[in-house]
């Protein structure tokens, strides 16, 4: 019954606060946002009528506030993966953590504690069970001042060596004087040279040649076989 009569109120704050704005009364608008807020903070619905209220009054900058604080909730909220993920590595969940750490960096991987999120990846492909291989994208590939050996290391493990390779150049860059991404990215361009080396091309013509000397060398052979038999006969 709470739930339903929750909906209910939902619809009607919404039909009752689209209609306000519809009817330009903005401030009677924003006015039962403020107050649906303070009932329902986590309403999403309840920003967007805040914020349209708020354009629609003139006052930008106020409205550039609440999307700056919806940025800091969601922001606060994508924590809940990583320590949920804690928790799910911690009771052997492999894969549900490494799904949890995925998804925490595509939310926030800007955030300061994304470079440990990233180390407990490696510490999950380093254990016994497996997890789920990085779904690389633009948009999921950590941010370059976090680039560390160890994640180059995890990309290469899972078979995305030109991301890897990207990663170490990255650190390179920044740090001419690592001496182990330099060793790692060395080893990573003779893997890569090595697999794109282009198999020499069957000749048909030098295959014939070669099978014709070959007969011509048991030819002389069976020649000089008989010729001793004649001898020693």
């Amino acid at each position: 019954m709470k739930k339903n009569t929750s909906g209910k109120n939902h619809i009607n704050f919404l039909n009752e606060a689209e209609t306000l704005l519809e009817q330009n009364k903005f401030p009677d608008a924003l006015n039962l946002a403020q107050e649906r807020l303070g009932l329902m903070s986590a309403d999403a619905d309840v920003y967007v009528i805040a914020g349209s209220a708020l354009i629609g009054m003139g006052r930008i900058d106020e409205a550039r506030d609440i999307l700056r604080d919806v940025g800091n909730i969601i922001s606060d909220l994508s924590f809940v993966y990583d320590r949920i993920g804690d928790v799910y590595r911690k009771s052997g969940f492999h894969q549900d953590a490494a799904f949890c750490y995925e998804k925490f960096l595509s939310l926030h991987p800007g955030a300061e504690d994304a470079r440990m999120v990233i180390e407990k990846m490696t510490l999950l492909d380093q254990e016994d069970h497996p997890v789920n291989e990085i779904d690389i994208t633009d948009e999921n590939i950590p941010e370059p001042e976090l680039f560390t050996v160890t994640l180059a290391e995890l990309y290469i493990r899972q078979g995305h060596l030109p991301v890897a390779r990207k990663i170490l150049e990255e650190i390179i860059k920044k740090e001419p004087q690592n001496i182990q991404a330099a060793a790692k990215l060395d080893s990573l361009k003779k893997s890569l040279d090595s697999s794109s080396t282009v198999v020499e091309k069957f000749d048909p013509d030098k295959l014939i040649k070669m099978l014709s000397s070959w007969l011509k060398n048991v030819d002389r052979l069976k020649i000089h076989a008989t010729n001793k038999k004649r001898i020693t006969g």
